[in-house]
């Protein structure tokens, strides 16, 4: 679960240096109520799930794999409409790599909703003692 933290909480990094380079300026100086509230509410969905996750509560699994399913799809959504595309073309190379950033954000996400998913739903693979012996 490393790696999910890591490349998730860079991703949620990644998204200061997005914010000073396309919206930042003199009569902008604060990003908008709505855009640090969502940015939060997600941090928060994330951090919950994989803390519940990780202490094996109850509704642990829900909420990470929740929020690696919308995270995923997010991303895979932008790459199926042609969005990306755009997003690479940009000619900033600091915005080339916070959306680049962000996509490898989705395919970890993709990989551990499978994996967790898989996980949990997997006969168990113990071998059971023959009552009959």
């Amino acid at each position: 679960m490393i790696p999910l933290a890591a490349v998730t909480l860079t991703n949620y990094a990644a998204q200061v240096p997005y914010y000073l380079h396309n919206d930042y300026s003199a009569h902008h100086l604060l990003p908008g109520v709505r855009a640090v509230a969502l940015l939060g509410v997600t941090l928060a969905w994330f951090a919950l799930g994989l803390a519940g996750f990780m202490r094996h509560r109850r509704w642990g699994f829900a909420v990470l794999a929740s929020f690696l399913v919308v995270e995923a799809v997010f991303y895979a959504g932008n790459f199926v409409t042609g969005v990306f595309i755009f997003q690479i073309e940009n000619h900033s190379d600091l915005m080339k790599a916070v959306f680049v950033i962000g996509y490898v954000s989705g395919a970890v996400a993709a990989y551990y909703a499978y994996r967790i998913v898989r996980d949990r739903f997997r006969p168990s693979l113990r071998v059971r003692a023959d009552p009959a012996r």
